[in-house]
């Protein structure tokens, strides 16, 4: 019994560590970046960032609230977790798109800059994943409140 109960607080911590490093990090300092430079992107490029960061508060509003046993959170935190992912992930999309048509690529590796995006944001499935099976668990077995 003990032994479940250090493995439950330790994919809890992890959650939470990676929750901290992508969605909160990776994902709303791209967005606060591409809304901090809108003169040279434009407005379609602003709203994007916007939304990334919509989408990051919402991943990890989800992921918080994974946390207690409740199944009223359960449900709340499976919504924000799978509404933020789904922004996030399209966002995603149409950054990698706009950064691909208009030939953005890295200054010193010239590598192309729709990767690096993709190496930033994709990552934030990892967390949303765990707050979701978390979310699910909750619901499976929590109390009615």
């Amino acid at each position: 019994m003990k032994r479940t109960s250090i493995k439950s607080r330790l994919v809890t911590a992890a959650m939470l560590i990676l929750t901290a490093v992508y969605p909160v990090f990776m994902v709303m300092m791209t967005g606060a970046g591409l809304i901090y430079n809108r003169s040279t992107y434009g407005e379609r490029i602003c709203i994007t960032g916007m939304l990334l960061i919509v989408s990051g508060a919402a991943v990890t509003a989800g992921a918080l609230l994974s946390l207690p046993k409740k199944r009223s959170s359960a449900v709340i935190s499976l919504i924000l977790t799978a509404a933020g992912l789904t922004l996030c992930l399209c966002m995603l999309h149409i950054l990698t798109s706009h950064a691909d048509s208009a030939g953005w690529s890295d200054n010193f590796s010239m590598e192309p800059v729709s990767a690096l995006y993709r190496r930033r944001i994709l990552p934030s499935v990892i967390p949303a994943a765990m707050a979701a099976v978390k979310a699910v668990t909750a619901f499976i077995n929590g109390t009615r409140k």
